[in-house]
């Protein structure tokens, strides 16, 4: 069965089994981006000014959350059965992709935690400890900084 993939006994093609990778990635973007939105530090600012650039670098802190929304979306008796098999398979199939991997030592950020939301306490103790200019690593990811 080539062209074919077999997921807890469901066959999809190659094609469906990437569309479900790439939902669960967009899904943790789209993650990222409202952590990107929350109470960040200047600092924090100064190093990611641009949402997009943030999500499109860091998704994967956000992977675990996107798992659990899944999860929770799995649960609810209102998601359809064409959602819940989508959800399920890209779980699933991402779980399969990292298998035999190296363990990814990305500190994995949830929604409705202070780590997500963010502290302006903290944010405060970060501006004095470390100051509210960019960090050099940062600004490379930066598309208008590369390669110049």
């Amino acid at each position: 069965m080539s062209g074919h993939i077999v997921v807890n006994g469901d066959v999809i093609t190659v094609g469906e089994a990437e569309g479900l990778i790439r939902m669960i990635c967009n899904d943790a973007k789209q993650i990222a981006g409202v952590f990107h939105n929350m109470e960040r530090s200047l600092k924090f600012r100064a190093n990611w000014p641009n949402e997009y650039v943030f999500a499109d670098t860091q998704w994967k802190n956000f992977i675990e959350a996107a798992r659990a929304m899944y999860a929770d979306r799995l649960g609810n008796p209102k998601t359809t059965a064409a959602d819940a098999r989508k959800m399920h398979l890209a779980i699933v199939l991402y779980t399969m992709a990292e298998q035999g991997a190296e363990k990814d030592p990305r500190l994995q950020l949830a929604p409705n935690t202070q780590q997500f939301v963010g502290d302006p306490f903290e944010n405060r103790k970060i501006a004095d400890q470390f100051g509210k200019q960019s960090n050099s690593f940062a600004e490379l990811a930066l598309p208008e900084k590369r390669f110049h």
